[in-house]
């Protein structure tokens, strides 16, 4: 079958540590033991693990229809279905009503207010 052809394998290289290249199989365990535990033993700076200071909460403002649309438009109407079989067409058809707009932002607005 003409889709079937042998194909020409890509060009590769060894793997080269300290201007060496690894082909045997100690070379490559000891490239990378050494390369991704290089920092063994080294003094640590913990302080980056320290607590960070609490801010002040700040309220989340609600989303708008401008936010919903904007964000429904970027999205593709040939995307395959999830497992809801819904797809993104869907959605914007569905949205193209202005009542429905106002429930889906109801919806979204509560479970933000509610912590969901």
């Amino acid at each position: 079958m003409e889709w079937v052809k042998q194909r020409k394998l890509p060009a590769c290289e060894a793997i080269q540590y300290n201007g060496q290249s690894c082909h045997e199989m100690d070379d490559l365990w000891n490239a990378l033991h050494n390369t991704y535990n290089s920092a063994s033993g080294r003094e640590v700076d913990l302080s980056a693990s320290d607590p960070l200071p609490t801010l002040q909460e700040r309220d989340w403002p609600p989303f708008s229809a401008l936010e919903l649309t904007d964000a429904l438009a970027s999205c593709s109407s040939r995307s395959s279905p999830g497992p809801d079989h819904v797809m993104w067409v869907h959605l914007k058809v569905i949205l193209e009503s202005h009542k429905a707009i106002q429930i889906l932002l109801d919806l979204a607005n509560a479970c933000i207010q509610v912590g969901h």
